[in-house]
């Protein structure tokens, strides 16, 4: 028994991590980790709303469900081919919105989780604007920033770092220079539509 769940586990992982990065969002209607209405349900904290005009729905991932640790991602522009750091070819886009939710067993955890990520944004970003802004009743922490390495593909980006009760949640979204969208109103919309 114990043999079969370990091959329907590594088979699962297999599935997710063999998926397309390029999926168009209509390809996702049947997904579950999709609402018909395209909201995307992240965790058991909140369902993200179906994305603004210009962003498609990229991925949604709950295969660290077990730790707690959730993933989606949402994308504007067309996929470019670029090779990262690792010498592998990637689909690059204009603009990236990724979120991650962390569920924890505390609100203490949640708290040091948020902190951390905020720390690793210090360190990481060269901060240009810090404000608090409260969206469908949750508070979250933003950041205006720009990349410090410049080896990375994209140049500026935004960031929101929040805790509802025992999750931590953070959106980041990464803009390439190109992008001519504002960074700013395009995540606070993604906040403003997310339901706890």
């Amino acid at each position: 028994m114990k043999r079969n769940w370990l091959c329907v586990v590594a088979l699962a992982l297999a599935a997710v991590l063999c998926t397309g990065c390029g999926v168009k969002d209509e390809n996702l209607k049947s997904d579950p980790l999709v609402n018909a209405d395209g909201t995307a349900p992240v965790g058991k904290t909140l369902v993200a709303p179906a994305p603004p005009e210009g962003f498609t729905l990229l991925d949604n991932k709950d295969i660290l469900a077990a730790n707690g640790l959730y993933y989606a991602s949402w994308v504007s522009g067309d996929p470019q081919p670029y090779e990262n750091s690792e010498g592998k070819t990637v689909d690059l886009y204009d603009a990236q919105l990724t979120l991650v939710v962390q569920e924890n067993k505390t609100e203490d955890k949640a708290a040091s989780a948020v902190e951390g990520w905020q720390t690793l944004a210090q360190q990481n970003y060269d901060i240009s604007d810090t404000q608090t802004l409260t969206a469908a009743g949750q508070e979250y922490t933003i950041i205006q920033f720009a990349y410090q390495d410049e080896s990375n593909p994209y140049a500026f980006g935004v960031a929101a770092f929040g805790q509802k009760g025992t999750s931590a949640i953070e959106w980041e979204l990464s803009c390439q220079e190109s992008y001519t969208g504002d960074a700013l109103a395009v995540l606070t919309e993604f906040l403003n539509g997310c339901t706890y």
